[in-house]
């Protein structure tokens, strides 16, 4: 774990930015407010406050697929992706970031149709009627585009705060 989280991500293809630098760094209860019907967390103050306003003027069939994470969150689903990856970490960081550079560690947010399932993770979801009012009503600013430079696939459900 150690080895993952504190080499350069570089080395395998991964060339965003740590954004968080502790292995051990904790969130407080009281800095984050679960959300109904979803199961995840966001941080209060901005991240919350964004997501309320697109709930409400998106719609209800709108849902947050993945709030706030700490980096041993992070670290679980990385290995767990990288395992389905056959141990291929370049592979596993084109969907994932590696713990420490996931911006859900500061405040991003993914969001998605509800009835859509997996697919919220694709690029079906860019052709939901929810990601065009996203798009119409300028609540997306997507960090991975689809010529992004930091070796991450298209991620058009992933709202970004910070």
């Amino acid at each position: 774990m150690e080895e993952i989280f504190f080499n350069d991500a570089t080395d395998y293809g991964f060339f965003g930015e740590k954004v968080n630098p502790e292995l051990t760094h904790r969130i407080n209860q009281n800095e984050v407010e679960k959300i109904g019907g979803s199961g995840h967390y966001l941080l209060k103050g901005d991240s919350l406050n964004q997501y309320q306003l697109i709930h409400k003027d998106v719609g209800e069939k709108l849902l947050l697929t993945s709030g706030i994470r700490i980096v041993v969150k992070q670290m679980h689903l990385f290995l767990s992706k990288t395992r389905q990856s056959n141990g291929n970490l370049s592979k596993a960081s084109r969907s994932l970031a590696p713990p420490g550079y996931s911006f859900h560690g500061i405040g991003d947010f993914d969001v998605g149709k509800i009835g859509l399932g997996e697919a919220n993770f694709t690029i079906d979801f860019s052709n939901t009627e929810e990601f065009q009012r996203l798009i119409t009503l300028g609540y997306v600013d997507i960090r991975y585009t689809d010529t992004n430079r930091y070796g991450v696939r298209y991620e058009p459900w992933h709202i970004k705060i910070i």
